[in-house]
């Protein structure tokens, strides 16, 4: 058994469960998911990317495949959560930070990517502000589209006790596309929006001060 294998048996978040559930219909989803905000991240053709909220390092394997010589840093609050990564992709960086207060200087990355991370935060400006700061050229973000994704959930019997009905309990922050959009919009410049049922996907371009 590899260290990756005993690893995997600690594992239990909210992430490792969704990226490996067997029901077929939500694995095509997150595969289209992986395959749209890959598609973003790739055609600025960056040469550095943050991993913020990296979970177990999903995306960052799914990036590494398709553009090898990314070099990819990441980040997550779970210490087990960045061990799994660690040893799912050995020749990256990872570490445990806060998203509010990352250790990264201004304009340490090409592009910082933050998916599904944002509606489980309180202050999720203030993390929003500090991925525009460490970003060169484009932040890449995703949350849950409301009101489908509960809806979608609901409608599977998932969650049925939570309000919102079909929530994920840790979710803290509810935003339809033109909700999410202004959100952004108080920090950086958007340059396209659409998603990935039930996910919005946004890019945006950092504002810098005169």
């Amino acid at each position: 058994m590899t260290v990756y294998d005993s690893q995997i048996n600690q594992i239990d978040t909210s992430n490792y469960l969704k990226h490996t559930h067997g029901n077929p219909i939500q694995r095509r989803l997150i595969e289209r998911f992986h395959q749209v905000i890959a598609a973003k991240v790739l055609e600025s053709a960056p040469d550095s990317f943050l991993d913020a909220g990296c979970g177990e390092g999903f995306v960052s394997r799914y990036l590494l495949e398709r553009s090898p010589g990314l070099d990819i840093a990441g980040f997550d609050w779970n210490p087990g959560s960045v061990a799994l990564a660690r040893a799912s992709n050995p020749a990256e960086s990872y570490l445990v930070a806060d998203i509010t207060r990352l250790p990264f200087h201004d304009k340490s990355f090409d592009v910082a990517g933050c998916f599904e991370v944002l509606e489980h935060l309180h202050t999720p400006r203030q993390a929003l502000r500090e991925l525009v700061r460490v970003s060169r050229s484009a932040v890449i973000l995703s949350v849950p589209h409301e009101p489908y994704f509960c809806l979608s959930n609901a409608a599977r019997g998932k969650n049925l006790d939570i309000r919102p009905r079909g929530s994920d309990p840790d979710h803290r922050q509810f935003w339809s596309r033109q909700a999410f959009k202004d959100f952004v919009e108080q920090e950086a410049r958007i340059a396209w929006i659409g998603g990935s049922f039930p996910w919005t996907i946004c890019l945006a371009e950092p504002i810098r001060g005169g």
